[in-house]
């Protein structure tokens, strides 16, 4: 279950950090922002992707 959500919110950051990348005049967001969005989105999805969960 952890795994969909974290996945879920990696995508969702994703696609923020793309809309915002986008130079959208109504827009207005910092560099900096946009670039730890899209550094901690593909970090959450990774995150998701490789993890294993719990082996019994």
């Amino acid at each position: 279950m952890s795994r969909m959500v974290l996945m879920l919110a990696g995508v969702v950051v994703l696609v923020m950090a793309l809309l915002a990348s986008f130079n959208i005049a109504t827009v207005v967001e910092p560099v900096w922002h946009v670039v730890l969005k899209w550094i901690g989105g593909a970090i959450m999805v990774l995150v998701a992707y490789m993890d294993k969960g719990k082996k019994a």
